[in-house]
């Protein structure tokens, strides 16, 4: 193949298009898949965020009228009125059993102000006496109203709602408290939308005595040392290996954030992240969102090898139609008229040249001819002009 030749170069031309087109459908692929990624990242955390404010206000709404029906039990107001410790287990035990099927796993009585302290806990009948301190217990007994959100105690993260509870003659009796622990969310978000969450914890909030005891009251394993800033409080995933975060939980904004896309094995992943603060408003725990987009992906990659094939098909067609177009109506004429010339300037001066269209080729085969009459008609005189 000669490069100097236009034929040659015409073809390189029209490879070159071929090439660019593919090769802009590929980037075009790409930058949709990467924008089409972001927007199901962004779906999967604010959508998780809105599912958890929703269960969230439904499960305060339950552990409320939980509390509303306790707080007309007359034996349960004696019993915590008269501090019988024993007559209030034997009264709550079997309610909590049932409340713990539902998910409500923390159950609390408090000594009322100044002491504040733990009277009782169901889940734990053990220990009490201890004060905790927290923002909610503070606004409780500032308003003598109902504090509930989502709180952080010595070694769990719930949400919760605490309350006065009075005696048969409206004193003051203490206050009882309901919470369920976060991570109970997790598993409904997913059966309802089908990603997977991690609930991680700031150890700043976090009591590192009373979180060994709580995993070896729930026989979990005590995890505290697998990252230097965040605890991993519950997942829906088996393995921790696509739960990776280690920023600050302070610095998340409120509407959370895409983390990244990536892959594992033949899957892909998008992976976010969503901010939970406590009733004081510190962010003390984040919620990991990850959604499986594999089923995308591999529709994107079948459209993407779609595209491609057609454009090849569609460019390998369009090169054969131009070649031969020009083919037929510019290189065989373009070479018709070399072999007349070459056989010209050879002596044949009988070859014509057939004009067929009057295009610009035909416009130049046409003034070809002419210029080869005039040549033979000079060659015809030239023995004439030499005997002169």
């Amino acid at each position: 193949m000669k490069w100097n030749l236009i034929k040659t170069k015409v073809l390189a031309a029209l490879a070159a298009c071929l090439v660019v087109g593919v090769g802009g459908i590929l980037v075009l692929m790409h930058y949709s898949f990467a924008r089409n990624s972001q927007a199901l990242a962004v779906e999967s955390v604010t959508g998780a965020q809105k599912l958890f404010t929703i269960l969230e206000a439904r499960e305060i709404s339950k552990m409320t009228a939980v509390s509303d029906t306790l707080a007309v039990n007359q034996e349960v107001r004696d019993a915590f009125a008269a501090r019988d410790r024993s007559r209030l287990i034997e009264l709550t035990a079997p309610l909590y059993t049932e409340l713990k099927s539902e998910g409500i796993t923390n159950w609390m009585f408090h000594t009322p102000e100044p002491d504040m302290a733990v009277f009782l806990r169901l889940h734990n009948v053990a220990k009490f006496g201890d004060h905790l301190k927290r923002p909610m217990d503070e606004a409780v007994v500032r308003t003598h109203a109902m504090v509930a959100g989502n709180q952080m105690a010595k070694a769990g993260f719930a949400v919760r709602i605490l309350r006065p509870f009075y005696d048969s003659r409206g004193g003051l009796s203490g206050y009882v408290e309901f919470g369920e622990e976060i991570g109970h969310f997790i598993q409904e978000m997913k059966s309802q939308t089908g990603d997977d969450y991690a609930l991680l914890l700031s150890k700043k909030f976090v009591d590192r005595q009373s979180w060994a005891e709580s995993n070896a009251l729930w026989k979990r394993r005590d995890n505290w040392n697998d990252s230097p800033n965040l605890v991993l409080a519950d997942k829906t995933t088996a393995t921790d290996n696509i739960i990776q975060f280690q920023q600050e939980l302070a610095t998340l904004p409120g509407e959370g954030k895409v983390l990244e896309c990536f892959h594992d094995g033949d899957s892909v992943f998008v992976r976010g992240i969503f901010p939970i603060r406590d009733t004081a408003g510190n962010t003390v725990g984040a919620m990991f969102v990850v959604r499986d987009i594999s089923s995308y992906y591999l529709a994107m990659r079948h459209t993407q090898n779609v595209l491609v094939l057609v454009t090849v098909v569609a460019l390998t067609l369009g090169i054969f139609l131009v070649l031969t177009l020009l083919n037929r109506l510019v290189f065989r004429r373009l070479e018709h008229i070399i072999m007349v010339a070459t056989r010209v300037v050879g002596g044949d001066y009988e070859t014509e040249i057939r004009v067929d269209s009057d295009d610009e080729v035909g416009q130049f085969e046409k003034l070809f001819e002419q210029f080869r009459c005039v040549f033979v008609d000079l060659m015809a005189h030239v023995p004439e002009l030499q005997e002169k």
